[in-house]
């Protein structure tokens, strides 16, 4: 697979993953004061998902391992997605 293709397809995944990024920091920094332990202990986990789904996105436009494209770094990183999702909704419902 070409590079320019494997940017194509990341920058899919580095835009959606970098948009959650970014709201769920700046959710935390307008209202880390008002939040519980608790609830700042599930937004950083949050926060940590996501950034790591940032860098699984770089890593799939950058790194060529495979030959065709790879499958396995982007089901993983959907799967965080997904996850980084469930944690935000319970975050919701625990607040």
């Amino acid at each position: 697979m070409s590079r320019s293709l494997r940017w194509r397809f990341a920058s899919v995944f580095i835009g959606l993953s970098g948009l959650l990024l970014g709201a769920s920091v700046l959710g935390a920094w307008a209202g880390w004061a008002h939040l519980s332990p608790a609830i700042r202990a599930v937004t950083v986990f949050m926060c940590l998902l996501f950034a790591a789904c940032v860098w699984l996105s770089i890593s799939i436009a950058v790194v060529d391992w495979d030959v065709d494209f790879p499958w396995g770094r982007a089901g993983f990183l959907l799967l965080l997605l997904v996850l980084g999702c469930g944690v935000g909704w319970a975050r919701s419902v625990l607040t």
